[in-house]
């Protein structure tokens, strides 16, 4: 019998373990600044190039694309900018990638074709005149049009939605006395296998009937009123009543489908859709067992919903209405060749949300039946700069220096608290431990500077 060869275990180092701890977005963050370069290089070359043919539909379903500005405070957490509204109708989404080698970096640029794509400079006036106001005055003429808002939570889709009702609501009244429109309101949210009022008492006892070639939610308190200020406060009153978790993107995102129904006299009906903030299955991680239930239950009424405009685009395709009581209860808006949907997906331009953006607007490519329209990847040479000096050889006022500067600023505070004498041979042999006393026992942003640190010496040689 052979003899048995004793394994060697070898003790993990302090770089293997940080390599394991970082992902891709804080990857990205730790490459802020050569990211930024190459992305201002890519923006100023496409100013010369065509956006791409206008492919407008003619359609009644039409799908549109809203990129909300970068605040101050993602700014300051070191996020930037990945996404680029090109021409009239393209959404570029920059996906900032490392090789695994945690030192390649590479950027793949992924074109999206859309009705029309606004940048973060547009308005509500804007996204309203140009998406939802054809939609509000086809029903103005008695016809029924449905409009969805789509996108991740954080995206600005609760923002977007509530300029769009008090617009539309203000369109519908136009031009008439305040007493000769009368409509009626119903208001409820779904979640899951569930239905809830929104305008009464809050009853669940809520049930989708079939009469006639329209649907029915029998049990939902009905507002009629005829005034433009009456219909926008209730419209506000049941927005407030949704059901919000605090989630790992936002403290009170939307964990419901939330659907308003104003009906006109006639069998004219405009109905809004505020779909449920999206999250992938990554960031649902804390949830308990009852947030990743909504979080499968949203998911599984978002695909359904992509069943149903799969279905609208076939010669002979017959919506699964009954796939979710979301599609149920907008059977009569899928079936009805004579109604115009609407969908508006929101995205943000955060680096850390890039997934989030890329699920969305894929999501909205299947509703509109395209595919992406180009996707280029492009590998970035990093070149030292000439005397570009190893951080072994820095002096204290350098090591005070990259503190003050590293991880975006966050560290600054704690550059005074390096101690006197600590040059870059020393400084460059602290164990990940050191950083995190340095920065006040803060344990994630000691993380960030010691792999920062470890970065720098990458760049300048072994």
């Amino acid at each position: 019998m052979e003899p048995v060869t004793p394994t060697v275990s070898r003790r993990k180092t302090a770089e293997d373990v940080s390599r394991q701890m970082f992902d891709k977005r804080e990857l990205r963050k730790r490459n802020k600044s050569i990211y930024l370069e190459r992305l201002g290089s890519w923006r100023e070359l496409q100013k010369e190039v065509p956006a791409g043919s206008d492919s407008r539909p003619s359609s009644r379903v039409r799908v549109y694309i809203r990129k909300r500005p970068l605040f101050e405070h993602e700014e300051r957490l070191g996020e930037f900018d990945v996404v680029s509204v090109k021409g009239e109708q393209q959404v570029v989404i920059h996906n900032c990638l490392t090789k695994a080698d945690l030192r390649s970096l590479y950027v793949s640029h992924m074109g999206f074709q859309f009705t029309e794509a606004f940048n973060e400079a547009a308005t509500n006036d804007d996204i309203y005149s140009r998406c939802a106001a054809p939609a509000v005055h086809h029903v103005s003429a008695g016809q029924v049009a449905t409009l969805f808002l789509f996108g991740q939570t954080g995206s600005g889709k609760s923002h977007t939605m509530t300029g769009l009702m008090r617009r539309a609501v203000q369109d519908l009244f136009a031009g008439s006395e305040t007493d000769s429109v009368t409509c009626r309101l119903t208001a409820f949210e779904i979640a899951g296998k569930t239905m809830r009022d929104l305008l009464g008492n809050g009853s669940s006892d809520l049930k989708v009937m079939e009469k006639g070639n329209r649907t029915h939610v029998v049990g939902a308190h009905v507002c009629e009123l005829s005034s433009a200020e009456k219909l926008q406060q209730l419209l506000e009153g049941a927005l407030a009543r949704r059901a919000t978790r605090a989630t790992q993107a936002n403290d009170t995102s939307s964990r419901s489908h939330a659907v308003f129904r104003i009906c006109l006299p006639g069998g004219a009906v405009l109905t809004l859709v505020d779909c449920a903030g999206s999250e992938r299955r990554q960031d649902t991680t804390q949830h308990d067992s009852q947030g990743q239930k909504e979080s499968a239950e949203i998911n599984a009424t978002i695909f359904a919903l992509k069943e149903c405009f799969r279905a609208l685009r076939a010669p002979k395709g017959q919506p699964p209405f009954r796939s979710s009581l979301l599609t149920r209860v907008l059977s009569d808006s899928f079936s009805s060749t004579d109604a115009m949907i609407v969908a508006i997906g929101t995205v943000s331009p955060s680096a850390t949300d890039t997934e989030h953006s890329l699920a969305t607007v894929r999501s909205l490519q299947e509703l509109q039946g395209t595919k992406m329209a180009f996707e280029e990847q492009e590998d970035i040479v990093q070149r030292k700069q000439a005397g570009e000096a190893h951080p072994r050889t820095w002096t204290e006022k350098d090591v005070r220096h990259f503190v003050q500067s590293a991880v975006s600023g966050a560290a600054r505070l704690h550059a005074e608290a390096v101690t006197k004498g600590t040059d870059g041979k020393i400084f460059t042999r602290w164990p990940v431990q050191r950083f995190t006393q340095l920065c006040g026992g803060d344990a994630a942003l000691g993380q960030r500077l010691f792999e920062e640190l470890r970065h720098r010496m990458r760049a300048a040689g072994a």
